[in-house]
């Protein structure tokens, strides 16, 4: 193809993350925060996130219902996943080098029998190297906010973090699983703009929904009757952040709600 280049510029790779996420009224996001090699395509996934987790707590702010610490998070939750996404880039670039290293196009491309032969090597290899640069769902949907101070923990060990697998959880600080219930809806089209907690067994949710109205804190509880959408969400009440990542759960409510309101929304 004819073309004429008006204009070239040299590409430099870069692995990078920035020391901090906030100072005093200015938060970074995006490629501000963080810049990976493509290999994997994180850059902008990590954006979104980044823009996701800040921009409900801004929200928060400008309607009043925000703690002191709510925007104090921001840099605790996404840095982590800012860091892990950067390895995450620099492990699927190492791993090219090392096919480029075993890759001879003019060996591979002969039809002759050591070219038969050196395809099968590079097939070995490259099925030992394996394609996590394009199926790693660990890291693009596995991701956990662990350790965030606006976060209602549990006890025990969490579930590992891994970067090729993502195994459905609603351990505190995890996406929520996506299910379709029984009667054909996506359940994620039932969360709310602000609050969401799932009720899968008629519980008492009173206390939750008097804790969260006497401080402005927008919730909507939905009474979800599906037995195969309780056994994926491991426990009867499950409380869900605007940015659809679980805060809190329990099989019956807290002992003191307004704890739970005031620690979800930075002000414990």
């Amino acid at each position: 193809i004819d073309c004429e280049i008006l204009q070239a510029n040299p590409f430099v790779v870069h692995l990078l993350v920035a020391e901090s996420y906030a100072k005093g009224r200015t938060f970074l996001a995006g490629d501000a925060a963080h810049q990976y090699i493509p290999t994997g395509g994180y850059g902008m996934n990590t954006g979104v996130g980044d823009a996701l987790d800040l921009g409900w707590k801004l929200a928060a702010v400008y309607e009043g219902w925000a703690g002191p610490r709510l925007l104090e998070s921001y840099e605790n939750e996404r840095r982590p996943v800012g860091l892990r996404n950067r390895e995450g880039s620099r492990r699927h670039a190492d791993l090219k080098q090392k096919i480029a290293a075993v890759w001879d196009t003019a060996l591979v491309e002969s039809s002759t029998p050591a070219g038969e032969q050196a395809r099968a090597i590079l097939g070995e290899r490259l099925r030992e190297f394996g394609n996590l640069e394009n199926a790693s769902l660990g890291i693009e949907m596995g991701y956990r906010y662990d350790g965030s101070p606006i976060i209602c923990g549990d006890d025990g060990t969490p579930p590992a973090l891994e970067l090729a697998n993502y195994r459905p959880t609603t351990w505190p600080g995890s996406r929520p699983p996506s299910i379709f219930l029984g009667d054909g809806r996506a359940l994620f089209d039932l969360f709310g703009p602000g609050f969401t907690l799932l009720d899968f067994t008629g519980a008492d949710t009173s206390g939750i929904m008097a804790a969260a109205q006497r401080r402005g804190l927008p919730l909507t509880v939905r009474r979800i009757d599906d037995a195969n959408a309780r056994r994926l969400y491991e426990r009867d009440l499950v409380l869900i952040r605007p940015d659809q990542h679980v805060a809190w759960r329990g099989n019956r409510q807290p002992e003191s709600p307004d704890a739970v309101m005031d620690r979800v929304r930075g002000a414990a």
